[in-house]
């Protein structure tokens, strides 16, 4: 069972603090999850956000309808070298061959339905889920709270995601990128020859062979199978590096309040709709 909570959905005072209230009781009742309203991004720029209205149950993400999805997962601790230092060439060649496979197996999976398998054919969709975010900075006795390593894990997870990327371009160079590239610049190249030539300049230097690619969860800040310290909730802008977001959640909130959930799921929240907000503009495509 699945409840989504819409933040900016307008309820009285008194009703919002009855939804948390009856959420937090059933925190730990399995199969209970809480989700937000969630879009799905794309790796590409030249493709627009997709709003969520499915659940892809093996990451617990919020997804398209009937969308085909590859799920893999990494954990960056498998990574780490004797000095608890991440091995990135290890880690990039993780990541490049989660690539290449979900391509193999987007052609050799057998879809649900019909309408999974246009999806599959036409956006190549990657769940590349890397977790242990959290469990990286406890390992290495950093401080949550801190700007300096919120600003390093962005930068792995920029990185992280510019290795899927390169890797996803790579193959859109032999294979051709998704056809759903074509369908959005349809009405683009409608316009006459220069936004024809502007649009497939902005092709060449940008498409994808697979539209979505990293997964995160807001729950990966914090340490794993461990109680939840409040102060890892700074770690929560990694998920601006993410195409879909999952809620799975391998931590225990038993030492938080009700107070402490909400603001929780509200920050994941306000994270999630600056995320969806830049437009094709804002990209610089």
């Amino acid at each position: 069972m699945f409840f989504v909570v819409d933040s900016d959905r307008e309820v009285s005072p008194q009703q919002a603090a009855l939804v948390w209230r009856r959420l937090w009781e059933l925190r730990d009742v399995a199969p209970v999850n809480a989700l937000l309203p969630a879009s799905v991004v794309s790796s590409c720029p030249l493709l627009p956000d997709e709003a969520a209205d499915a659940v892809h149950v093996p990451t617990l993400s919020l997804v398209p309808g009937d969308t085909a999805w590859i799920p893999f997962e990494i954990d960056l601790l498998d990574h780490l070298g004797t000095t608890d230092r991440l091995c990135l060439s290890d880690l990039d060649a993780a990541l490049r061959r989660c690539v290449i496979r979900g391509e193999r197996r987007h052609d050799t999976s057998a879809w649900a339905n019909h309408a999974q398998s246009y999806d599959s054919a036409m956006n190549r969709r990657l769940s590349v889920f890397v977790r242990g975010w959290g469990d990286l900075v406890a390992r290495r006795g950093d401080d949550p709270a801190s700007l300096q390593v919120l600003g390093e894990l962005e930068q792995l997870a920029q990185h992280v995601a510019s290795v899927l990327i390169d890797a996803s371009r790579e193959i859109a160079g032999c294979s051709g990128y998704c056809p759903a590239i074509d369908a959005a610049g349809a009405s683009v190249q409608r316009h006459g020859e220069e936004m024809s030539l502007r649009w497939q300049r902005a092709v060449s230097k940008n498409a994808v062979r697979h539209r979505n690619l990293l997964t995160l969860s807001p729950w990966d800040v914090f340490p794993r199978h461990y109680e939840a310290e409040f102060r890892y909730i700074n770690l929560l802008p990694l998920l601006r590096c993410a195409n879909s977001v999952s809620f799975r959640r391998d931590v225990k909130i038993a030492t938080w309040n009700v107070r402490e959930f909400r603001t929780f799921y509200e920050r994941v929240g306000a994270i999630l709709r600056r995320s969806g907000d830049a437009s094709l503009i804002a990209k610089q495509v």
